[in-house]
């Protein structure tokens, strides 16, 4: 990785130097939908915070925490996150701190004070009561004040926001990357050991039937049959036998939606919701072997291939 900038661009992992020229760019990677980011940009009169937090979720969900004055800036703030993020829960949000400032003022709230003004004179007007409001009852009542957030302009902040916006997607990117080739290595170990067990069960599988055949051979000799009713009994039996437990078509089945899997990691897409369909489709041919087969090895194993797919299932739950 290099040492300058990194960035995102159509879902391909690119390094900047100073200039945010690409010096190269890597295959598709994938990326997990969870991760943090966060863009710190400091002057001598404020400092810009934005954070960035993302969780698995089905569609790409945004939510937006800014600050006073800046709302009519959401849609264009949204469209550089969807530019990084495709899929997902997000959550954004933007602080501005400013040098001796609070940011937030006490407001009077002077609509309820003619309120109780006007009430007051009537009270006295009408004898009931003597005196009137004085500042200290006006200081006392707590509703009649406000704490508000400061009022900002975009032509002043703008600049120090969209630079922490970019800091802290590219931060939140570099994460979510990292996280993902983890993700990808750990799934295509699985899937590797997945392949070797459908291998053997695919190897196996003719010895099934000749298992069966020299089962139902001894148990029709127990029953001292003759042999030539032997002979023409088991070639129907067994080749109901072989009719109604071939397994050709699921274990071809189960190479084409493995070799689909491993080439899905080469694709500028999201993958994640291709990925777990993959994985359905996989366990229920495994459970369409589990029924067919009546072998105790394969039985095994068909167990050994839907525990891993399990762990699968788990990890694709984190992919973009």
């Amino acid at each position: 990785m290099c040492k300058s900038q990194i960035g995102l661009h159509k879902g391909y992992f690119f390094c900047h130097n100073r200039d945010m020229k690409p010096l190269q760019t890597a295959k598709p990677y994938t990326v997990s939908m969870t991760g943090f980011g966060r863009g710190e940009v400091s002057t001598s009169e404020m400092q810009v915070i934005t954070e960035i937090r993302t969780v698995n979720h089905r569609f790409l969900d945004l939510v937006l925490r800014l600050p006073q004055g800046f709302v009519g800036q959401e849609e264009w703030i949204r469209k550089q996150v969807r530019e990084s993020v495709r899929r997902g829960r997000v959550e954004l949000s933007i602080y501005i701190k400013e040098e001796g400032e609070s940011g937030k003022k006490v407001v009077l709230d002077e609509e309820l004070l003619q309120s109780y003004l006007s009430i007051s004179r009537k009270l006295c007007d009408e004898g009931i009561v003597m005196g009137s409001l004085t500042i200290q009852d006006v200081w006392s009542r707590q509703e009649l004040w406000k704490m508000e957030e400061m009022k900002r302009d975009w032509d002043e902040y703008g600049e120090w926001i969209r630079e922490s916006i970019q800091l802290a997607l590219n931060t939140l990117q570099e994460m979510r990357m990292l996280e993902g080739q983890a993700l990808e290595r750990d799934l295509l170990a699985l899937l590797t050991s997945f392949d070797e067990i459908v291998e053997k069960i695919a190897d196996m599988a003719p010895q099934a039937t000749q298992h069966y055949r020299e089962r139902l051979q001894n148990r029709l000799l127990e029953f001292e049959a003759r042999m030539g009713d032997l002979e023409e009994r088991l070639l129907t039996e067994v080749a109901i036998f072989a009719e109604r437990t071939d397994i050709t078509e699921e274990i071809t089945r189960l190479v084409s939606h493995s070799q689909q899997f491993r080439s899905s990691f080469e694709r500028d897409e999201p993958i994640g919701r291709k990925l777990d369909f993959l994985i359905q489709e996989m366990n229920r041919e495994m459970n369409t072997i589990g029924s067919k087969s009546n072998h105790a090895e394969i039985a095994l194993w068909v167990v050994d291939c839907k525990s891993i797919l399990e762990k699968m299932k788990e990890q694709v739950q984190n992919l973009e």
